[in-house]
Order: structure tokens, then sequence, then C-alpha cells
């Protein structure tokens, strides 16, 4: 797959060089990727409940969760094999799988209370606007309860051309649905937004039919 390639492209090199976690997975600190991790902890009702971390990179949200004693039931997954070796490693009492929950129905649909992406739609591959729809119909159909991922936001102050910038308008209008029920919270980042989909029923579907198959 021309975009696995892209994506290892980006973060491989990176796991080769002595750095800290958070600069592999590209964040621009400790502080910044953490806060996105607050979003999800603060909001969603966690403690007891099955979480599916797509692009779970090395395992930071996983730690996270232990230092904040919220009791999951934790399953991390990423489409880079390294990248799942290493969360592994520096994780071993944690679950980690390589999977690429977008190209394939490795797992039963509603198999999951929570599934969460965060980071995983920052790069530009050059099919982001065509891609988000789809992605968020498979992680739709792979959640119970709540779907939540987080973006890069069109009001950022540097927009670089690596990444790829979203409108939070234009992505609620997209989650328009009587399948969910959305919130977007953007005042936590100037260059990020969150958005938590509480789904009306474990069997409720995206409009995205084809995403979701």
């Amino acid at each position: 797959m021309s975009k696995k390639k892209d994506i290892g492209r980006h973060y491989e090199p990176r796991l080769r060089a002595l750095r800290e976690s958070y600069e592999i997975l590209d964040w621009a600190s400790p502080v910044t990727q953490e806060a996105r991790f607050a979003v999800l902890a603060d909001n969603v009702d966690l403690p007891g409940k099955s979480l599916l971390d797509v692009g779970c990179g090395l395992g930071d949200l996983w730690a996270y969760l232990r230092r904040r004693r919220v009791e999951v039931e934790y399953l991390g997954v990423d489409i880079l094999e390294k990248m799942v070796a290493a969360a592994r490693q520096r994780h071993p009492e944690a679950r980690f799988e390589q999977a690429d929950i977008f190209g394939a129905d490795t797992y039963e649909p509603a198999a999951f209370d929570v599934v969460f992406c965060s980071g995983a739609f920052n790069l530009n591959l050059g099919n982001n606007l065509e891609f988000l729809p789809q992605a968020i119909a498979r992680m739709c159909r792979l959640a119970r309860q709540y779907v939540v991922f987080n973006l890069l936001h069109v009001r950022a102050a540097s927009e670089q051309q690596k990444y790829f910038y979203h409108d939070p308008v234009k992505v609620r209008a997209l989650l328009t649905s009587p399948a969910c029920q959305v919130r977007i919270i953007d005042d936590y980042l100037p260059n990020d937004f969150t958005v938590i989909c509480r789904k009306a029923s474990p069997e409720s579907r995206c409009p995205w039919e084809g995403g979701g198959k």
C-alpha cells in the first residue's frame, strides 16, 4: 500500500534515532501530546470500558491512562510493524497489534466501547479529504458507544505542507446524521480540535455505507 509506505518513510527513521517518544511521533512537546489525551479522558466515561487506540504509536496513551489510574481494557493498533514492536518493548504489560483497520475488517462490528484516534490524520497524504469520511465510518462500525479523534485546525498560525489542516465546521457537516451526537472541542490547543461522536446505539451506521462495510 503506497500510503503505508509514505507513513513508514515519515516515522520509521525516527525510531532509529535517539529521540523522546513525543518527538518520534512528531508532536511539538509531551504537553501538547497529553493535552489531546486529556480531552478523551476528561470527556468520555472510560473506566471499565474497552478502548481501541488507532494509530497507537509507542503506546503513550496507555501510559497516560495508567498514570491517571483510568482502568480500561486497552488494545493499541498501528499500521507499522516496527512501531508496534517498539510499543511492546516499552509497555510489555499492554496489548498491541499490527493492523490497518481502515483497509480490512480486522475486528468484528461494535467490538469496542470506545474507538480513539490521535494524530493519525495529521500527515498530508494527498487524499485526506476523501479518506476522512471513510475512516470515520470504519471507526463508527467498530465502536459501541464513542468515536473520538483529533485533527489539525485550519487556524494554525503557521501551516506546514507536510501536514493537513481541517475546518471543524466542515467536519461537523460531514457528521450530520441521527447515527451519532457530535461534540467538537477546540479550546485546548490553538492548532488542534477533537471530535467526540456518541453513537445512538451500537448498531447505528454512519452515513458512508461504503466506508462501513
